[in-house]
């Protein structure tokens, strides 16, 4: 019932005979160009509908904890999880993934026309869609997202530039529908142009390119949650809590149920699960030994917390990148040489990391997409742990011990020394650091740490100021382009090949698979591409990572999807009242 009625309320009262969910009986076409195919599209809706339950009301607020402090929370400046997290709640784009299939289905977008040759897009967007400020969202704003935004060199938005390259031109044709044309025709093309945040116009051309490049917090969008302030001499800064608030006049029929969702920041492992069992927090994201230890020794914590552990598309993997060109534009490092590289793999006993650091949880990663997808390769095995091997190919690449004190020198007489760079806040990643360094001290190898702050990475990757450096990605989409991390011309303007691997095989695959339109082709292609990546191990792909959760059993309706988690369909139901 209360879909129909969300279904009234958006002007729907009839259904045609055919057609995809959604079609109106009648409709206007005039927007469309002739004799192309429309795709409508359905009402935005839950997923799973949480007015359906009794015990639902609205209200309450949500806290997260973060494990590193943002930097900024600027739209497609930042870059990390953590902006990419409150930037979903804050902004809607022209399209989405459905939790549950990863289809693509219109929010902002009413209905497309795509060309079969892959050349442009026609968009007829929503007339209802508001901004936070209740300005109307048009066509204009799509435009300006990208022509005046995301596409402006005067910006800082290098590493999504990298990525959607292939946009030549977006253009307003009338007040509600907007044309993309492309470079060429990519198999990215479509999810490119859809899948990508709004902005407002009015609000953002009121500040110069250096203002929004400094800017920490300036967030206004159309989504189900605002920011409480839209002033710019009151906008968030780091080292406080994020908060959000409903938007009470969301233009969506399916409306957030939680009045605030705060994100707190705890960059120590052990003091983020003290705060959360304090009850300071509603979601962590616990470390494996976390997650295990309570649910094998405490039984009263399965009653009162839902234990979330699942695969999901923005899974994602951990690794370690290893520089292949010059640190800082001025030496180059041992991980120059693949040798070195392949060795350093040999090296570590991946499946012992997994068991004893992750106690169990997750499988060796041997690529960059995870075992399940058809990218991945599946007759690749992950290189065997093997010291003496390591030691050969060490030798090959001119690393021995030339004066008998247990150190490896080249020919130069230089010794083998590096700093491995990580994130300081988790534990599992400092004993991942110790068992490395031991594991290079047994061939003669020096490592020593180098702990940052998450909020000085982006500083580190730009600069190339680094040896190796550890973290992990997540994905944003089930199918990832590999351009933006892999391709040489990724290593330029900041861009998020901040390893600078240049192959000749990577580019020609990445190059072919973009434009390969045919699905299965294009698999075929990227099982290639792994086959490089194992070859030459720009990363040393340590575990693929599942999604870790626990969540207060006051929220209701947490589902685990295979687009990840939807907010929006959180509610609250205080324990006491149970």
């Amino acid at each position: 019932l209360a879909r129909v009625e969300r279904t009234l309320e958006n002007g729907v009262v009839a259904r045609a005979a055919t057609g995809s969910p959604g079609t109106p009986a009648t409709r206007d076409e005039s927007w469309a160009r002739p004799g192309v195919d429309i795709t409508w599209q359905p009402i935005p809706d839950y997923a799973s509908d949480p007015t359906r339950f009794d015990d639902y009301a609205p209200g309450g607020e949500f806290t997260e904890i973060f494990e590193a402090q943002m930097p900024k929370v600027m739209p497609y400046i930042a870059t990390d999880v953590y902006a990419r997290r409150v930037n979903d709640l804050v902004f809607d784009k022209l399209g989405d993934y459905n939790p549950e299939t990863l289809s693509m289905e219109g929010v902002l977008a009413e209905a497309w026309q795509y060309d079969p040759d892959g050349m442009w897009l026609r968009v007829k967007l929503r007339e209802n869609a508001r901004f936070h400020d209740g300005e109307p969202l048009q066509a204009d704003d799509v435009v300006y997202t990208w022509m005046g935004y995301v596409l402006n060199p005067e910006l800082e938005t290098e590493r999504v530039r990298s990525i959607v390259n292939n946009v030549e031109t977006v253009t307003e044709l009338s007040e509600y529908v907007v044309e993309y044309t492309f470079k060429e025709p990519l198999y990215s093309n479509l999810t490119i142009a859809l899948n990508y945040w709004v902005l407002p116009r009015h609000f953002y051309e009121q500040f110069t390119p250096s203002q929004i490049n400094q800017a920490t917090g300036l967030l206004m969008g159309s989504g189900a949650y605002r920011v409480t302030s839209f002033d710019p001499n009151d906008q968030w800064s780091p080292g406080s809590d994020f908060v959000l608030v409903r938007n009470e006049s969301y233009w969506a029929s399916a409306k957030p149920a939680l009045d605030r969702i705060r994100f707190r920041s705890i960059t120590e492992g052990l003091a983020r699960f003290t705060a959360y069992n304090n009850g300071e927090a509603d979601m962590l994201r616990p470390t494996p030994a976390q997650f295990t230890e309570p649910l094998d020794n405490k039984p009263d914590f399965v009653e009162e917390h839902q234990a979330l552990n699942w695969i999901n598309m923005r899974s994602g993997y951990s690794f370690i990148a290893w520089q292949c060109g010059k640190r800082n534009g001025e030496r180059l490092t041992p991980f120059h040489d693949r040798r070195v590289r392949l060795a350093m793999t040999h090296l570590l006993d991946r499946q012992l990391m997994i068991d004893d650091i992750s106690r169990g949880i997750g499988k060796i990663a041997t690529g960059p997409n995870n075992s399940s997808s058809p990218a991945s390769d599946p007759t690749i095995k992950p290189w065997p742990h093997n010291v003496e091997r390591a030691r050969e190919l060490l030798a090959e690449a001119g690393w021995e011990d030339r004066d008998g004190d247990n150190i490896l020198e080249n020919d130069a007489g230089d010794e083998f020394e590096w700093q491995y760079t990580y994130s300081i806040g988790n534990e599992s990643t400092v004993q991942i650091a110790n068992y490395v360094q031991n594991q290079c001290r047994r061939v003669g190898i020096r490592m020593t740490h180098d702990p940052i702050d998450w909020s000085i990475l982006t500083e580190k990757l730009n600069a190339r100021d680094f040896d190796a450096i550890s973290f992990a990605w997540s994905a944003s989409a089930p199918e990832s382009d590999p351009r933006q991390i892999w391709h040489s011309e990724s290593i330029e303007n900041q861009g998020d090949n901040f390893i600078q691997w240049a192959s000749v095989d990577a580019d020609r695959l990445i190059d072919q698979g973009r434009a390969t339109l045919d699905e299965g082709e294009r698999m075929e292609i990227w099982q290639e591409l792994h086959r490089v990546f194992h070859d030459e191990q720009p990363y040393t792909f340590l575990r693929e990572i599942p999604w870790l959760r626990f969540v207060d059993r006051e929220f209701r309706n947490v589902e685990t999807y295979r687009k990840g988690i939807e907010y929006r369909e959180f509610y609250a139901v205080p324990m006491s009242g149970i």
